[in-house]
């Protein structure tokens, strides 16, 4: 572990975590497995301090957001992004000085222009790549980081102090980490992200919607495709929501691509859809 890492993380005596359901209670145990000795804090709903405390016993758990970062050297939010601004700004006067600010947002410009403003510098934008189709501190484990890749969105005003911590943070979790700006970040996600998510909804509303008894016949294929569907719906909406720009441009390209398949089937053109299928098979054994 290089230097300024032990140092960074010998100094992290508490962290707050806004928001433990599946990715902030995760993050919670990975903090628990790989810092034992580190405070943990959390900030929850009223309704769900007893389910958290349930899972962190030991933890302060809080629907309380100025005494859930009293004395937090690292702030973490977790919470939907729609759900973010107002805990935030309760407590936005009740932090350190010196505490950083993070978040594990699925959108990143929009953020990082509600949290700059609140936090300066000391706020970075990160999105870890991580999740399940569940949902809730219930189904939260410790490994869920381990190999993920976690998107750091810096912007000019960063502080770089920040921006390594945060980075060290996220590589204690267990990710791999690398840099882009938000709007970069929105872009890229809105396709390997929130695209699929919107196709593998739209797939199951279509068949149930025009010929549900194809659902009784399904094999391996349609569930392997529409697994990310059974996802959060309250979740899912506000993401698609706050990157609409990206996902409106997303859809239409994918739309482009299901007209060319469409012309081949019309046309009887075997080459063509050969040529098709071969270039997605292709693409798809190098994610392997």
């Amino acid at each position: 572990m290089p230097v300024h890492q032990q140092d960074f993380l010998g100094a992290l005596s508490a962290v707050t975590i806004f928001g433990p359901g599946l990715i902030g209670g995760s993050l919670g145990l990975a903090l628990q497995k790989r810092l034992p000795d580190c405070d943990l804090r959390f900030w929850t709903r009223a309704s769900s301090v007893e389910k958290t405390a349930a899972v962190f016993p030991s933890a302060l758990v809080t629907h309380d957001a100025c005494k859930a970062v009293e004395g937090a050297s690292l702030i973490v939010f977790c919470c939907p992004v729609e759900a973010m601004e107002k805990p935030a700004r309760e407590m936005a006067n009740a932090v350190d000085p010196g505490a950083v600010i993070t978040d594990a947002g699925s959108v990143k410009a929009a953020v990082v222009r509600m949290m700059e403003p609140l936090f300066g510098n000391r706020f970075v934008g990160a999105h870890p790549m991580a999740g399940s189709e569940q949902s809730g501190v219930q189904f939260a484990n410790d490994s869920l980081y381990e190999g993920a890749t976690c998107i750091l969105t810096p912007t000019e005003t960063t502080s770089k102090e920040a921006l390594a911590q945060v980075n060290d943070f996220w590589s204690l979790a267990g990710c791999r980490t690398l840099q882009m700006s938000p709007e970069h970040h929105d872009r890229l996600v809105a396709r390997s992200s929130h695209l699929p998510h919107a196709l593998a909804s739209a797939l199951v509303n279509t068949v149930a919607e025009t010929t549900p008894e194809a659902l009784e016949v399904t094999g391996s294929g349609f569930r392997d495709t529409t697994r990310i569907a059974a996802g959060p719906e309250s979740m899912w909406a506000g993401i698609f929501l706050e990157n609409r720009r990206e996902v409106l441009a997303a859809l239409g390209e994918l739309h482009q691509k299901i007209d060319d398949f469409a012309g081949f089937l019309e046309r009887g053109d075997y080459e063509a859809m050969e040529k098709f299928l071969s270039r997605a098979r292709e693409v798809r054994k190098d994610l392997e």
